[in-house]
């Protein structure tokens, strides 16, 4: 039947929408531009018949093969926004030879040139043909690209073949896309409805995920009729935690609004005081189910454990009593200020990686805490237990504890005195390590340094505060913050492969990155689809066409299994020789730290790229204290640049100095040393910041000076930790010559030959040496036998100076 009575349609000003929808949802009682337009379809008897359509395929059968070609590259784009016209035009003239085996289905219809009835009726012919290969290729037809309500219907029946559980993964996606519902009755409304009734995990991520969309302006009533449809269905047990839960939130806003509000003197004792209400909360409700997991049952909190962060939100740590007697307590953090949208989000696509790593086989060892937002600009984060940032372990290292090797390996060392405790913390740190280095670079994690990377004394490894990502990196003028493709440094390198001592690590955990790329790769459809659904979130940082492409970009899924692995194990050495990320968290640990007023971190272009190793030819240009660290007997943080530019970082304490100065007064008794700075060893407040500035003044004067004085031994070692005899004792602690002969030699190549076109590639080589013992600095030469005048010759890159070099490089 045609349409007929009274419709009403809520409308709104173009010029407020972000981006172009065709949806009822949009309406708005907020703003005084709502318009409310009335239309009054007249009655009639007419019956609307949808036309057949007509296949049309026989003078096609000419061009199958290499149109089919083009429609397999077509299909790899996997979402329909990144396709041209003309590439949409092409799909659509070959939708009769499309299927799941060389396409998706969204693809297909969203190809179709218009929605006149001519062309919906084929769109229609195409989905009754279409066989689902997985339920989730359906979720792309439930953006905003296809209004009508036969394709929505499809795409819900197969979403229904997902468990509970497995639809608990894709929520949030499927929470947003009810915008471009029609109806408060549509098949999508209805299966949210009848999950939550099955199932109570579903029931409260939705409620929650409902409450948050409700800040979206202009669906703010269509989120609220759908929040009171679920509250209907969920009975009052229910509903009564729903209140529990929004009351401690409330309570919760109330603490975190006061200190934030207080003055840093005050602010200890007003938590302290505002903690009450909390203890009063839960007196009058005994126990609450949390927000973040209703499986979480707490009974109150722990008082003396609670404390804030002192970032600039000051968000709370509320330490919960469980309820569950013999577990401990449930340590979480309540932000105000800060938009947790996107950390939801990052986390939900981690977990499906995981997930997808997991049914091929592959546990990488992920943790991935649970975050939620409860309101504009508030929410919950999950705290690991055992877990401190790497900035925390660098410091414990000193002020240049982000420039050391063995900064994370010492601290592991501690943690497990036992050999096979330390390495399962080695095996642990080995996947979670990988695993992350995927994530953050598929999804362009940025704003990484030593304070948002944590490590579990158990070993994992894992990432918060995801406020950037997709690309979009702080920049300093025209540099970016960001350098590295995600963050893998020495150090890390250093403790996997044990200080060096198994070089054959490194290139096992190349291997395990790339196999956990290119699985993730082959899932790219999904990926880009769960991305897309969320375009219209109001997410800062995902809002755009852009956005999608910086990710297919980093998926590149027309490579080869091959190719991507070789692009991968590029990124893996452009992030390990990357020195900026080390200046970083060297920057990061100094602004935790007592600085001088005059002295200030390096910049980072002031720093080289590369970490270069000592010149046997040593010349000083300059030495400068930049700042110090009470903790440890103030032990001055030193930036030593040699006339060659390589710049280097030591820690002196004052006592050190003092006998420098002492010892070149003995060797140069004739020559006119600077003036030393007094030892003083009174009580002044400001002690070491005169000393500081006393000590640049005598280095200055000491390195400008006489040349004699400045390239002395005694200065040189003092400040490289360089000498005659430091090099010797280093010198006899390498073990020369071949290792055992049970280790040969080896080289390990991948071969293959499709579609007439031969590719090698050379992964790595293993134990190779020079006949004197030492590493080689080795390339490999190819040719294809017989061929006289060489012409099929390929060569690939140097690897310096290794006995075990990784190539993973395409010949």
């Amino acid at each position: 039947r045609l349409i007929h009575g009274t419709v009403l349609l809520s409308m709104t000003l173009y010029s407020t929408l972000t981006t172009t929808m065709i949806t009822p949802g949009i309406c708005s009682t907020d703003t005084p531009t709502s318009v409310t337009l009335q239309i009054d379809f007249p009655e009639t008897n007419l019956d609307f018949i949808k036309p057949e359509p007509e296949e049309r395929r026989g003078d096609l059968e000419e061009q199958m093969k290499d149109s089919l070609k083009h429609v397999t590259r077509l299909s790899q784009m996997h979402s329909l926004l990144l396709l041209s016209e003309q590439q949409r035009r092409i799909l659509w003239f070959y939708r009769y030879y499309c299927n799941n085996e060389n396409c998706s289905l969204p693809l297909v219809l969203g190809s179709a040139p218009s929605w006149d009835r001519t062309t919906i009726s084929e769109m229609y012919a195409v989905l009754r043909r279409w066989r689902f290969s997985n339920p989730l290729e359906a979720l792309g037809l439930l953006t905003f690209s296809f209004p009508d309500q036969d394709i929505r219907r499809t795409a819900v029946q197969q979403i229904e073949n997902l468990s509970n559980d497995e639809l608990l993964v894709y929520l949030p996606q499927l929470v947003q896309v009810l915008k471009f519902e029609w109806s408060l009755e549509s098949p999508l409304v209805k299966l949210l409805l009848n999950r939550s009734l099955q199932s109570i995990q579903v029931a409260h991520q939705v409620y929650w995920l409902l409450k948050n969309a409700q800040n979206e302006v202009h669906f703010k009533i269509w989120y609220q009729k759908l929040l009171a449809a679920l509250q209907f269905c969920a009975g009052k047990a229910l509903n009564n935690e729903f209140s529990k839960e929004g009351k401690l939130l409330r309570v919760l806003e109330d603490i975190a609004k006061k200190v934030k509000a207080a003055s840093d003197p005050k602010r200890k004792e007003v938590l302290k005081v505002e903690l009450n209400s909390l203890q009063q909360f839960f007196q009058e409700v005994k126990v609450c189910r949390l927000p973040l997991n209703p499986v979480l049952v707490v009974q109150g909190i722990e008082a003396e454990s609670c404390s804030y962060f002192t970032s600039n939100a000051f968000p709370l740590k509320i330490s919960f009593i469980n309820a569950n007697a013999p577990s401990g307590n449930i340590n979480v953090i309540f932000k105000i200020g800060d938009d947790l949208r996107q950390d939801m989000l990052v986390l939900q696509i981690v977990q499906v990686m995981d997930i997808i790593w997991l049914q091929e086989g592959l546990d990488m060892q992920m943790i991935i805490y649970r975050c939620l937002s409860t309101g504009k600009g508030q929410g919950l984060v999950q705290m690991v237990p055992d877990a401190t940032t790497l900035a925390k372990i660098h410091r414990e290292s000193g002020l240049i504890g982000p420039l050391k090797e063995n900064t994370i390996k010492k601290w592991f060392r501690q943690h497990h005195p036992l050999e096979s405790s330390y390495q399962e913390a080695i095996r642990n740190f080995f996947y979670s390590c990988a695993g992350w280095c995927v994530v953050t670079f598929i999804l362009g994690v940025c704003d990484r340094h030593s304070d948002n990377i944590m490590l579990t004394k158990a070993g994992h490894m894992f990432h918060i505060d995801f406020g950037r990502f997709l690309g979009h990196a702080q920049t300093f003028g025209s540099i970016r913050r960001d350098r590295a493709p995600f963050i893998f440094t020495s150090e890390m390198e250093y403790f996997i492969t044990e200080g060096g001592k198994n070089p054959q690590r490194f290139q096992e955990f190349v291997e395990l990155c790339c196999r956990a790329y290119n699985i993730v790769r082959k899932h790219s459809q999904l990926l880009l689809n769960l991305l897309e659904m969320m375009l219209h979130a109001g997410l800062p940082e995902l809002n755009s066409i852009q956005d999608l492409k910086y990710v297919y970009d980093n998926l590149r899924p027309q490579d080869s299994d091959l190719q991507a692995t070789s692009y991968f194990t590029r990124k893996i050495k452009e992030s390990l020789e990357c020195f900026p990320v080390k200046l970083n968290n060297l920057i990061h640990t100094l602004a935790q730290m007592s600085m001088t007023g005059s002295a200030k971190p390096p910049a980072p272009e002031t720093v080289p790229q590369e970490w270069v190793m000592l010149d046997t030819e040593k010349s000083i240009a300059r030495a400068t204290i930049l700042g110090f660290n009470k903790k440890s007997d103030s032990l001055y943080l030193v930036q030593v640049v040699q006339t060659c530019n390589v710049v280097t970082f030591v820690e002196k304490s004052f006592d050190q100095f003092s006998k420098l100065h002492s010892r070149l007064q003995k060797q140069f008794p004739s020559h006119a040393l600077p003036e030393f700075p007094h030892s003083w060893h009174l009580p002044f407040p400001d002690l070491e910041h005169k000393r500081v500035k006393d000590l640049n003044l005598y280095l200055k004067q000491l390195l400008s000076g006489s040349r004699k004085l400045a390239n002395n031994e005694l200065v040189l070692s003092f400040f490289l930790n360089w000498c005659k005899h430091t090099l010797a004792e280093d010198s006899s602690s390498v073990v020369l010559g071949p290792q055992s002969t049970s280790h040969k030699p080896g080289v390990q190549l991948v071969i293959s030959y499709e579609s007439t076109r031969l590719t090698i590639m050379l992964k790595h080589m293993r134990n190779i040496r020079l006949p004197d013992g030492s590493a080689p600095s080795a390339q490999a030469e190819f040719y294809l036998l017989p061929d006289p005048y060489e012409v099929s010759r390929r060569k690939t890159r140097t690897a310096p100076k290794s006995s075990d070099p990784t190539y993973n490089e395409i010949v």
